[in-house]
């Protein structure tokens, strides 16, 4: 136990974002009168029959240094000078300002989803039932009564749909679902209830403007358990002390700006 609550704590910690980290990340960046900024990109659906403008910039935006505005993807200028467009930057995070090193174009977004292909049950004897069609389910009451905690659709082959039901009964579980889905059902205990994942939940939506989160809610991992995933702007010593104190597993930190580790043969 005491093992592996340092290994969470160290996790938590090596996402944490301090003066004079390298630091990486892919956005928009834009130019305007008050200066460089750089941002999570957050596609916008643009007006139809007016004229393209630069969008201000997100409450989430940081200070940068060194960007070469002249060579961005998708780059534009209003006229103005107010300039944005897409870039990868790499540099120094230090007082609040990205200093950059190394700048390209974006490559594509890594949207970090957890990968829903084995679960979390034994196969039966004869494997994953194969199928042509999609899973239709009826929990009845089962999530508002705080049964169930999620449910998630894995697919561990071609025509093959295994429902996930992560539950605190999972007799209770077992004894709704088990004649709809037969050998398509695995269901495990949850280890946590969904009170506990509210908890989580409203502690980040409370502190969303201070820590500046880009987005909260409700995710499942690989093993079919429920967590609350943020993606934020940076880790904070303080969120990671936070994060840190949890049960491990029911929280999940996604940030945009990212240290860059050095490698195993680096000085």
């Amino acid at each position: 136990m005491i093992i592996a609550a340092i290994f969470r704590i160290m996790g938590f910690a090596g996402l944490v974002v301090r003066d004079g980290d390298l630091v990486t990340a892919s956005g928009r960046l834009v130019r305007n009168q008050a200066g460089d900024w750089f941002e999570p990109p957050v596609w916008v659906a643009a007006v139809g029959g007016g004229p393209q403008v630069v969008r201000p910039v997100s409450p989430v935006a940081v200070r940068i240094s060194g960007a070469d505005f002249d060579e961005l993807a998708t780059r534009f200028e209003d006229g103005h000078g107010t300039v944005e467009g897409l870039a990868a930057l790499t540099g120094i995070w230090s007082a609040g300002y990205l200093h950059v090193q190394h700048q390209t174009v974006p490559g594509p977004i890594d949207a970090r989803v957890p990968r829903w292909v084995t679960p979390p049950c034994p196969a039966p004897a004869g494997g994953w039932p194969r199928h042509g069609d999609n899973l239709c389910f009826d929990l009845n009451d089962l999530p508002d009564t705080g049964v169930v905690v999620a449910v998630t659709v894995f697919r561990p082959g071609q025509d093959q749909e295994v429902l996930v039901v992560a539950a605190i009964d999972a007799a209770a579980a077992e004894a709704l679902l088990r004649p709809q889905f037969g050998e398509r059902l695995c269901v495990v205990i949850s280890r946590w209830t969904t009170a506990e994942l509210d908890a989580v939940h409203a502690h980040l939506h409370a502190r969303r403007r201070a820590w500046k989160l880009l987005q909260v809610g409700q995710s499942t991992g690989e093993d079919g358990q429920a967590c609350i995933a943020a993606k934020l702007t940076r880790v904070l010593p303080e969120i990671a002390s936070w994060a840190a104190s949890l049960p491990a597993g029911i929280v999940s930190l996604d940030p945009w700006l990212r240290r860059v580790h050095p490698q195993p043969s680096d000085p």
